[in-house]
This record gives structure tokens, sequence and C-alpha cells, in this order.
């Protein structure tokens, strides 16, 4: 994902509740939703709103028994003795890169005793277990008045210095500093690490992901989205009997639920500058990538069944992109939800207004000059690059390390993927031809990768007169340094030297353009915070937050959409399509199904407020005790990005009673069962 795009989603300004002197009313009126903090529980808005307000030791058993899971994910603490759970589409890409492991992926995996668990390479999972305020510490020396890069030139060295003294006073524990209210708030969250994590327990790809893209980002569903790892300390297993959730029976219709998780961002509060822009360009660019890299995947894998094994899993991370991003500029398309926008946007203007801050209103007109200049400047730092092509990256790679000498370059080169197989010629083709569509006629890039020739011509060339994959000539360049790059006439060493002077200039813009949307998003946050002060959630910044809601079914389709699914309508389901697949059954299934109780859930709703990231987040009721596994959302609930809403909007989770059944009546898994049942 492009810097300008993580921007976009960064600079969502806040994901805001409003609770206690602000009316009810506003919160609806302004859809900014209620992803909360661990540090400041809104206890007005809960006790308004539900009648109740957990106490400290809730909310601290609850942040102790959320993790982050991996990179982007998240999970739970479920036991004693270390077992987590998370989704099964968040473990498969940590699952060693051994073909008896990618079986294990698509027909499931279990250990029957504690040294059958195997370790997940490059797995770790992150504890929160600390949280300091460092804002005054972050913001020293940085003079308002002063160029917004020399302000985060500022900040990037304060940074530092935080982490390096978090580092010294306390070196078990990672330090991150958090940026909320894009600036107005800076965060030391300290992290406890695991990374001797082994897997435990998967289910079939095919119930983890039933119904496949068809399926996804919709409801009803019966998806069994689930996998059991556990943290090790030593050669045991972690003690974690303070910081697990109980297991419960699962929630009932209207109950009061509350998830955690490390939700990635929303664009909740972006201007409709910003939202025009994305919907005119952005959006159309990215699903034009995801469609024709898609098609590409499938048609290599409808025509080799090795093919369609290795591909899998990357045609259904594209299939959800695609699903994904088709919604959100759906939305941004709907003139009943812009309408919906531009009144938040209003209502926000207006109480700034009164409230004495008229002249800051100008930051509105600041950004939309902003998103000019990003108009200006999208295609040329979209395409030029390497097109995500691994050989070419890392030819670049060779040529910045024979200009610049660095040592880190050099082994990232050394360490790259680099394959010459066609699929990636495809794929790199396909790069080919979509820049020359978009980019002018007489553009550098096009001379310089095509050189009048086809795009596909252009690729095939490229990848046949390269020896780069070879380990040993990637080592002789290296060596050779710049009078070897330079002399080189392999055919990507040729490309990246011509590239890589438009890639410089196409950052240089970028970095330009982005201090300037750092510099106001911290002055449309800082209004926001003068406004409403620190009773307001910051913006999703993949950290740990939590969410309230309630267990609800919804209207859908011109009919209603149950609370909850059951095991009935699952096998149901498969039979109408004839069990063809994405609806077919595993044998193991099919044999179990008379031992099943078919009116056991299978999965639940709920209203409350989640996002990328909350994959494998833990849904607890009012008692603490886990009640459910948050796996997605409907395809409503992709509007929520931008405002947030429960009217139909919905978060989708699997129900306790689908996991103990799984276990019990189809896996055999009775160790875990003894564990979750202590």
């Amino acid at each position: 994902m492009s810097a300008r795009v993580q921007f976009l989603r960064s600079l969502a300004l806040v994901a805001v509740a409003l609770f206690g002197a602000v009316a009810a009313p506003a919160q609806d009126e302004l859809g900014l939703g209620k992803m909360w903090t661990f540090e400041r529980p809104p206890a007005a808005w809960l006790q308004r709103e539900y009648g109740f307000v957990p106490d400290a030791a809730f909310f601290a058993r609850l942040q102790a028994a959320s993790l982050r899971f991996g990179k982007g994910g998240s999970a739970s603490f479920v036991s004693a003795r270390g077992l987590v759970l998370t989704n099964h589409h968040c473990v498969r890409e940590f699952l060693p890169k051994t073909p008896e492991a990618l079986e294990w992926g698509i027909d499931g995996f279990l250990a029957k005793e504690a040294s059958d668990e195997v370790r997940l390479p490059g797995l770790e999972i992150k504890q929160l277990v600390r949280v300091g305020d460092v804002s005054v510490r972050i913001e020293a020396g940085v003079l308002p008045a002063a160029d917004p890069a020399v302000q985060e030139a500022i900040r990037v060295t304060n940074r530092e210095a935080v982490l390096a003294a978090a580092r010294a006073a306390d070196p078990e524990l990672e330090p991150q500093v958090v940026k909320l209210y894009q600036g107005a708030v800076w965060r030391l969250y300290q992290y406890r690490v695991f990374d001797d994590v082994r897997l435990v327990m998967m289910p079939h790809q095919q119930i983890a992901m039933f119904g496949g893209d068809p399926d996804n980002f919709t409801y009803p569903r019966y998806a069994i989205d689930f996998a059991f790892c556990r943290a090790w300390d030593g050669d045991k297993p972690l003690d974690t009997t303070d910081c697990h959730l109980v297991w419960g029976d699962g929630p009932t219709a209207g109950e009061v639920v509350f998830v955690t998780g490390n939700p990635a961002g929303t664009q909740r509060q972006l201007t409709m500058a910003q939202l025009d822009f994305l919907r005119d360009v952005r959006y159309p660019r990215v699903r034009e990538l995801i469609d024709a890299r898609l098609a590409i995947l499938r048609d290599f894998a409808r025509d080799d069944a090795a093919a369609e094994k290795r591909l899998r899993s990357s045609i259904l991370w594209m299939e959800n992109g695609q699903k994904l991003f088709r919604g959100e500029h759906q939305a941004l398309l709907d003139p009943a939800f812009v309408a919906r926008k531009r009144a938040a946007e209003t209502m926000f203007k207006e109480r700034a207004a009164k409230a004495g801050h008229a002249p800051d209103l100008r930051v509105w007109d600041d950004i939309a000059d902003v998103a000019k200049e990003c108009r200006q400047s999208e295609a040329a730092y979209y395409f030029h690059n390497a097109g995500w092509l691994p050989l070419l990256m890392r030819a670049l790679d060779i040529v910045e390390f024979a200009r610049t000498g660095d040592a880190a370059i050099a082994a990232r080169a050394r360490a790259s993927e680099c394959s010459v197989d066609p699929v990636q010629q495809a794929l790199f083709a396909d790069h080919l031809r979509r820049a020359r569509r978009h980019l002018p006629a007489d553009d550098p890039y096009v001379r310089a990768m095509l050189g009048g020739r086809e795009p596909e011509a252009a690729a095939a060339e490229l990848l046949a007169g390269t020896r780069l994959c070879d380990a040993a000539e990637t080592e002789r360049l290296l060596a050779g340094g710049k009078a070897a790059v330079e002399a080189s006439t392999d055919s990507a060493i040729v490309a990246a030297r011509k590239i890589a002077p438009l890639m410089d200039a196409a950052k240089a813009t970028q970095a330009a353009i982005e201090a300037k949307e750092t510099a106001l998003g911290t002055r449309l946050a800082k209004l926001l915070f003068a406004v409403y002060g620190e009773e307001v959630p910051p913006d999703a910044t993949g950290t740990l937050r939590w969410s309230d809601g309630r267990v609800l079914g919804y209207e859908c389709n011109g009919t209603r959409a149950p609370w909850r699914t059951v095991f009935q309508g699952m096998f149901a389901r498969s039979a109408e399509f004839d069990g063809l697949p994405p609806y077919d059954l595993p044998r193991e299934w099919l044999l179990a199904k008379d031992r099943i109780d078919l009116q056991a859930a299978v999965d639940f709703v709920c209203t409350v407020d989640s996002a990328g990231g909350n994959s494998g987040s833990p849904v607890v009721n009012r008692k603490g005790e886990f009640t459910g596994l948050l796996f997605d959302g409907n395809i409503e609930s992709l509007a929520n990005r931008f405002l947030y809403g429960e009217r139909v909007e919905r978060s989708v989770c699997v129900h306790p009673q689908a996991i103990v059944e799984a276990l019990r009546k189809v896996y055999g898994a009775n160790r875990i069962l003894r564990e979750l049942a202590r």
C-alpha cells in the first residue's frame, strides 16, 4: 500500500463517540464511532447507553488478555497455559514454508500432545503492559511557525530519543510511540513480546472460509474462522493464569458485548476534498490494479492444479481486497452517504465557530489545496516504481547500494525474494500496460521501460536478460560496487539505473506533500481537541482499542437477517449449492453431521465498532467472559471507514458453540476442551 494511502487513512482525525456534556444525538449525526483507548474509558457514555460501567479490574483483565497477533491482527489468551485464540486466516500466513504445512492450512492441523505443537516461524504476539504520556517530550523544540518539514524532523529526533530511553530503562519491553489525535497527544506503549508461538489446532480452510468469496463481507454467514496457538516460555507453556479470558457459552439476542483488538485505521474525519480525491483517483486506481492482477492469477490457477494450490492464498487475499475496495468506493459514490458526511463536516465547523475558533476553519481550505497537489502527482508516484516485481526491487536495491554504500540495503538485496516465472512476468506486464494507459505518452518511465515495445514483450525481455536471481551474480555486483553496477548489462540492472532517478523524484515530491499533510492533520486535530477536549477517542492507529455494542440482527434485502446462524443452516446452504465449491464441506464434517447439534450457533452479528486489524479480536460479555471471535464485517459495514453507523452495519463473529462443536464432534480435540474448561 502506498505512503499516500497510509496518510489518507492516518489523517482520519478522530473516531469520536460523544458523551458527557454533549447531547447523545450528536454521536449519531457525526457518525464518528466508538473505538476507545484503555487509558480513558468513557464512563458517562457507558452509563447512559447501557446503565452500567465496568470497573477498573474488568478493563485491566481485558487489556492483559488482548494481543496483537503478527504485524496487524488480533488475538487473546483463553487459558492459564498460554493458549491463544485468533482467526484461521491470521495464522495461515505464518505456517512454515513446507509442503506439509501447506496441507495443514488446507486440511487442518491438530497437535495431540504438547510435544506435537509446531513453532510458527517469524510470528510474534505482543501484550500491551504499560502506557505513558510523552507529548511534552515529542513536541519539545517544535515551533508553530516553523516549516512543516522542520517540525517533523524535530519530532522524529525526539521520538528516537524517547524510544532509546525506554529501551534502556526497560530492555525486556518493546516500546512504541503512538500518535493520537494526529499529534495532539503522544503515548509511549510498551509491550511484552512472545516470539515462541506454536500452532496447536486449526480447522479445514474450507470450514474457516465456508462460502468463499461470494459470502465474504456478507451475512448470514456459516464460516468457523478460528485457530489455536500457544505462547511458550522456554521449555514450558507460558503461565497466563492472571491474564486470560474465561470461556463462556456465547451471547444472546440484545446482549451488551465488548470487543478488543488493533483496528488499523478509519477515515471518519477526512474532509470532503480528501474524500473526493479518494472517490475520483485513488479508489479507481486501486480497484483497477486488483481486478487486473486477480484475473491474471485466476487464469494461471485455472490451467494448472499445482499452480492453483500455490496461488490459492494470494487469490483469496485479492478477492477480499476486491470486495473491500468496491464496497468502500460505492459508499463514496452514494449520494445519501455523501449528504450525511457533508452534514457531519458542517456540524463540526459550526461547533468550532461557536466555540470561538472561526479563524481556524481555514484548515479545510488548506487541506483542499493539498488534495489538488495529490491529484497532480498521483500518477507518477503510483507508477514510477518497480511495479511490485521482486526481481526489479532487488535490482533497485543493488543500484542504491552502489550509490550509497549502505550495508543495510545490501543485506536487503541479498535477502529479498527473487524469481523469474510466468506469473511474475504477467503481473509486471500488467503494471506496464496500466502505466502506459495512465501516464503521458512522453513520460520518462514509459520511454525507459517500454521503448516502443508492447508491455508483454518488454516484461519478457526484462526477465529473460537477467541473472540477478542467481545469488552469486547478486553477490558479484554488490562486491564490485559502483563500477560493477554501472558496467553491468543485466537487463534488470539497466532498467533499475533508468528508473531510480524517477523514483527518487517521485519520493521527494511525496515527502513534501506528506510534510504538509502531517502539519494539517495536527492543526485539524488540535481544533477538534479544543472543541471537544479529551472526552473523545482518537483515530484508529493499529494499536489496542476496545468497543462496545449489542448483539442484534438487522433489516436486510427486504427481510430480516437473524442475530445468529446455526449448523442446520450451514448444511442446508451446502445442499442448496449441491455441495460444490465454495459451499462444499470436508468429508470429516459430512461424517460428523449426525453428531453435531444442528441448533448450535455458528456465527452472530453485533454493533461493536471494528475495522481491518480486528481479525481475531475476542468478544466478551459484561462479566468479561469470552463470548465470540470477530472475523469479518457485513458489506454494509464497509462504509464505516468513513462514517460510523449501526443501523444495518454489523461486525460478524464466530460463536463459541461453533468452536466447541468443531473441537468435540469433528476433530476430537479433547486436550483443548479440557484446557478451556479450567
